[in-house]
């Protein structure tokens, strides 16, 4: 059986009932069991101004990336204004909030690992009674190493293009690759991880076709790219994403000449070696 892939252009997405009843929230579901994820499923989340999440929990962990506006985020006995680049991860079981006090919406990425049950018998959300979302608290500071659950990103932090170093493959199968961790067991995430590649322009493809024992998320937020999903050719842009499933074949190079970025997830973890396979060595 060939293993699932899929690619859900910009604004393709499916509104979501919120699991719990929320003021001001709307959710479009990008990724899940539909697409044939086991371990991932991704979402953007628009909180409208003075809209609220009420205090839950539930039996998956969620990382997020703010894409716009600002929202306040309660997670266990922490609260923290969020801005655009600010990051996160809820661990499984943690109780967590959301509220919006300010002016204008606010909008995330949001990645939950492993995917919620969907048979009706384990509760993918519940209430957490007397949990009460903050309306405020101190921004994110990624230099304050005391900061729980959140960090940051910006253009700063992008490091130069080379080979990927990473766990499960060091190499230059992909090459002229920048990479930004955000979640991972650091933050607190144990089934999944979260971080920013950007590629340079190039004239060869910087991933060579590959494939991995686990499934991987790319959403596209600048530039586009050329690739290879599932053996056939593509072309993703900003607001896209593509969905690898286990074994399922990929790869990319910058299409324009401007940085091409995006946000990635991984799930489950890779291991220390064998992550990542390339079909041009099986080939040889």
């Amino acid at each position: 059986m060939i293993s699932p892939h899929a690619i859900v252009r910009a604004g393709d997405t499916t509104p979501e009932t919120p699991a719990i009843d929320a003021n001001g929230l709307a959710v479009n579901t990008i990724l899940g069991p539909d697409q044939g994820a086991a371990h991932l499923a991704a979402a953007t989340s628009r909180l409208e101004a003075g809209g609220t999440v009420p205090g839950h929990e539930h039996p998956f962990e969620e990382s997020f990336f703010v894409l716009e506006g600002r929202v306040v985020v309660t997670i266990a006995d922490v609260a923290y204004e969020l801005g655009e680049g600010d990051f996160g991860c809820v661990p499984l079981g943690m109780p967590h909030a959301w509220s919006n006090p300010f002016a204008v919406p606010a909008e995330w990425f949001r990645v939950r690992a492993p995917v919620p049950r969907i048979d009706g018998r384990t509760v993918s959300s519940r209430l957490v009674e007397g949990f009460v979302p903050a309306r405020n608290g101190p921004p994110v500071d990624p230099r304050a190493p005391h900061q729980r659950y959140v960090g940051h990103f910006d253009d700063s932090q992008v490091p130069p293009p080379g080979p990927i170093v990473m766990p499960g493959y060091r190499g230059y199968g992909i090459d002229n690759v920048s990479i930004r961790m955000m979640v991972d067991e650091f933050l607190g995430a144990e089934h999944h991880t979260l971080f920013i590649v950007q590629f340079e322009p190039a004239e060869v493809f910087s991933a060579k076709e590959h494939f991995h024992p686990y499934e991987e998320l790319y959403y596209f937020t600048d530039g586009a790219a050329d690739g290879i999903v599932g053996g056939e050719p593509c072309r993703v842009e900003a607001g896209d994403l593509v969905f690898a499933g286990v074994n399922a074949t990929h790869g990319f190079t910058n299409a324009g000449d401007v940085p091409v970025r995006w946000i990635e997830a991984q799930a489950p973890k890779p291991t220390p070696r064998h992550g990542t396979l390339f079909v041009h060595d099986w080939e040889a």
